[in-house]
């Protein structure tokens, strides 16, 4: 959210000024509609008055200084943390001026003032930027509020955010030197560089936006371009294009895997899982000898979170379950998470850990998912790499401080179990001493027994 300073004056009753004691009088009984208005309902006159001078002021800008001064008055009144006060916002129409006024500079920028090859490697005009930020400010809303929004400018402005987020990928096509480092802040500035970014950033947080809200997935789902923007945008290394503008993309696809009605929609998407399935693989593909802070650990992990996220959603349909079965990257990026126990990495911070903890449930929740396909692919789980996913669930039954992620793993072996997988699993050097250990603690006699013990389901 963006800082503006508005400047703001305090009086001083004179009763304060010369050092006396002030006394509270009740109202005169013939004070009637005289008496003065209270500080609070002068504050919400005063915002409604600005709130209504955004609104009107973007409605009704042409030219550039009057768009920029409309942005500027928006940017003032909208930029606060107050959920009601957004609400009063949508009351106000103020997303319906602001698609019409970013429909009007998008059309100036691309059908008036058209660009040839090298100009299209620019930055998208300020304007659009500082509109694209209100729109952010603005829902901050109710969901209720986002959902009224969405079913006036929803099909529109879905659109016109479409076609920033392919011109700002074809910028990126057109210049592969563009690079974006993992750890670099632009939201504070509105030099190029950060205009390039935040401009893309600022307009896949609006979609994310979107997506929080579940009534909305679907018909986002349903559009004919925004889902291949988001395999486009996640296919990019994660150190080219802005990292928060590719993890909201993400998010946007794991929350439509939430409702089922998209997750057919979503599966039918050519290379959308595959796509996701990269996404989940990011944290082991940058090995931990490449990263020298924790810092470094964050952006994939948060990558690696919502991606496992998404393919858990997805996991649940019969014929997905065998697809990702199928899948080798996804299976050992599966192991590889399964085995991250960070809990007992030296110096770890809390926010890490807990992010690796939720990674991990996700993972197992997945196999554990797919791992009740049929009889051939239950093999195929056992066997894939001489047995590393049992290795993994082993590891993480045993020495996994996160009592949920023991539970699961016992879940997912209980999945694999079958008159083909028999063999591999008795074979297996640790799998029943585990399974008798596991049998034998929750007896009461057991010392490891502890009351209100739950066994794997």
């Amino acid at each position: 959210m963006m800082n503006i300073d508005v400047s703001s004056t305090s009086t001083q009753s004179s009763n304060e000024m010369d050092g006396r004691n002030a006394s509270i009088r009740p109202p005169s009984p013939h004070a009637g509609d005289k008496r003065r208005p209270g500080r609070k309902e002068s504050q919400h006159a005063s915002t409604e008055a600005i709130r209504k001078h955004a609104v009107t002021a973007l409605a009704t800008s042409i030219s550039r200084p009057e768009h920029l001064t409309a942005l500027t008055v928006g940017l003032r009144a909208f930029n606060h943390s107050d959920e009601s006060v957004h609400d009063e916002e949508i009351d106000s129409v103020a997303d319906a001026a602001l698609c019409r006024l970013l429909s009007f500079l998008l059309f100036k920028e691309f059908s008036i003032d058209k660009l040839d090859s090298e100009e299209r490697l620019n930055c998208l005009p300020e304007e659009i930027l500082r509109n694209c930020q209100l729109f952010e400010l603005i829902y901050g809303c109710s969901k209720e509020k986002i959902t009224a929004s969405f079913q006036r400018v929803g099909p529109d402005l879905l659109r016109l955010l479409c076609h920033i987020i392919m011109y700002e990928i074809e910028r990126y096509a057109l210049n592969p030197e563009l690079s974006h480092p993992p750890d670099s802040k632009s939201r504070g500035g509105l030099d190029s560089g950060a205009q390039q970014d935040t401009c893309l950033q600022s307009a896949t947080r609006i979609l994310f936006l979107y997506a929080r809200v579940q009534s909305l997935t679907e018909a986002m789902a349903q559009h004919k371009k925004l889902l291949s923007l988001c395999i486009t945008l996640i296919k990019y290394p994660i150190d080219v294009v802005p990292f928060e503008a590719q993890h909201n993309v993400l998010f946007i696809l794991a929350n439509m895997a939430c409702c089922r009605s998209c997750v057919l929609t979503l599966s039918s998407y050519d290379s959308l899982m595959d796509t996701v399935a990269y996404a989940a693989d990011q944290n082991r593909v940058t090995t931990a000898t490449e990263k020298t802070s924790w810092a470094e650990y964050y952006q994939p992990l948060r990558f690696n979170c919502t991606a496992f996220r998404c393919l858990l959603n997805l996991s649940h349909p019969k014929e997905n379950k065998i697809t990702m079965v199928g899948k080798d990257g996804l299976l050992r990026s599966i192991a590889y998470v399964i085995g991250l126990q960070t809990s007992q990495w030296v110096g770890i911070p809390q926010t890490l850990n807990d992010m690796a903890t939720q990674t991990r449930r996700f993972a197992m929740s997945t196999l554990r998912n797919i791992a009740s396909a049929p009889p051939e692919q239950k093999y195929r789980l056992c066997s894939f790499k001489n047995g590393i996913l049992l290795d993994a669930l082993c590891t993480a039954a045993q020495d996994d401080h996160d009592p949920v992620a023991k539970e699961k793993s016992f879940a997912v072996i209980f999945n694999l179990v079958c008159s083909n997988t028999v063999e591999i699993l008795t074979m297996h050097p640790q799998l029943l001493e585990l399974l008798v250990d596991a049998v034998a603690s929750s007896h009461p006699r057991h010392p490891m027994y502890h009351k209100g013990a739950s066994t794997a389901r």
